[in-house]
């Protein structure tokens, strides 16, 4: 399973040097950053899965879960003198029940899928139907919290997980969620995407847009609010088409030289990949690792191969002198040489971490 997994690494490697190559197509205002006020909005509620075959909750351990499906039953014209009489009862779940609505909105109307989980302790959604639910936005249940949606619909199993499942389309708008970046005082904020959320990088943007739609004599529109804000005032004419400022405002190219995001690492180690920024350094290291072996062969005098002069050793050194900076070298270059020596994927990912503990590593690890 190592050798797969080595490939991977290295052919991950690889694409990331031959991008790196490429020269970079201009990028988007709207590659860098989301309005605020597009966010998407999770609607909640609880509700029943019916017609499971013997995998539902059992009352008898909790008497709890029986009182949603008494309640249901008192609802349908058939009450329930005592919830006991449904200690035995396990065709049915109470579940939790989500649908996430997009960061443009939704109008009267739209449909979306809908996330179930059991509650209790149900052994599976398997073959059960969600019956109509509605769902809100997660407040305080209260008369005045309307439903926003009704959820229902046959659940499907998803993974290897049967306590949780989806309905496809299950879930119908009954109300509006209306998407408004503007604000009442005639403003919008600009959130950085989290890999580009850092002074160097927001202040450029801001300056760009400034540039962009300067007026002779008036007050820039964008200003920086801090590492991931930039706050933009919108002058009259633009208030008045808000749609087409902001289509110009987000289709805005940018010069991908400009940006300059930190030196990162994003490892995961469950899937056995390093994905590495190619302007992560580290400076002057050794590197020692059980079962890491370099072998070198010197042909002295003359070699043949059946005696050639082998040498063994664990370490192995970079050569730095042929880089403008004698006190560092690219990681790439070291994962290069890890590959080479057959070191294994979760091998390197150790020495990575162990690195960055020492200050040898001068970059942000990210762990998925």
């Amino acid at each position: 399973m190592r050798a797969p997994m080595k490939w991977i690494a290295a052919t991950f490697i690889m694409s990331i040097l031959a991008l790196c190559a490429t020269p970079a197509a201009a990028t988007s205002v709207q590659d860098l950053v989301r309005l605020k006020g597009h966010e998407p909005v999770v609607l909640t509620g609880m509700g029943i899965v019916v017609g499971l075959n013997g995998t539902g909750d059992q009352s008898k351990d909790s008497l709890v879960a029986a009182r949603p499906y008494a309640e249901l039953l008192k609802n349908l014209g058939y009450p329930v003198p005592f919830i006991e009489e449904l200690a035995e009862m396990d065709s049915y779940a109470i579940v939790a029940v989500s649908m996430e609505v997009p960061p443009s909105g939704a109008r009267d109307g739209d449909r979306f899928n809908i996330s179930v989980e059991t509650l209790f302790n149900a052994e599976s959604l398997a073959g059960g139907r969600l019956i109509s639910s509605p769902l809100r936005l997660p407040r305080r249940d209260s008369p005045e919290v309307l439903p926003m949606a009704i959820a229902q619909g046959s659940v499907i199993i998803e993974g290897d997980n049967p306590r949780s499942g989806l309905v496809r389309n299950g879930g119908q708008m009954i109300a509006d969620v209306r998407a408004n970046p503007i604000t009442p005082g005639g403003s919008i904020t600009l959130v950085m995407h989290d890999q580009y959320a850092a002074y160097p990088i927001t202040t450029m943007l801001a300056a760009q847009i400034n540039d962009e739609f300067d007026l002779i004599g008036g007050k820039p529109l964008a200003r920086v609010e801090d590492a991931r804000n930039i706050r933009i005032t919108l002058r009259d004419e633009y208030r008045l088409q808000p749609a087409e400022f902001l289509a110009a405002l987000l289709t805005m190219n940018i010069d991908p030289s400009l940006i300059q995001p930190e030196a990162r690492i994003v490892i995961n180690e469950r899937r056995g990949i390093i994905l590495v920024t190619g302007d992560v350094e580290i400076g002057p290291v050794g590197v020692r690792a059980a079962g890491l072996t370099i072998t070198t062969v010197s042909p002295e005098p003359v070699p043949s191969p059946q005696d050639p002069l082998v040498q063994q050793n664990q370490w192995a050194n970079l050569d730095i002198t042929d880089r403008s900076s004698r006190s560092s070298t690219r990681l790439v270059d070291l994962l290069a040489a890890f590959d080479q020596l057959k070191v294994a994927v979760e091998d390197q990912i150790a020495i990575v971490y162990e690195m960055k503990k020492t200050g040898a590593l001068h970059a942000e690890i990210i762990s998925e």
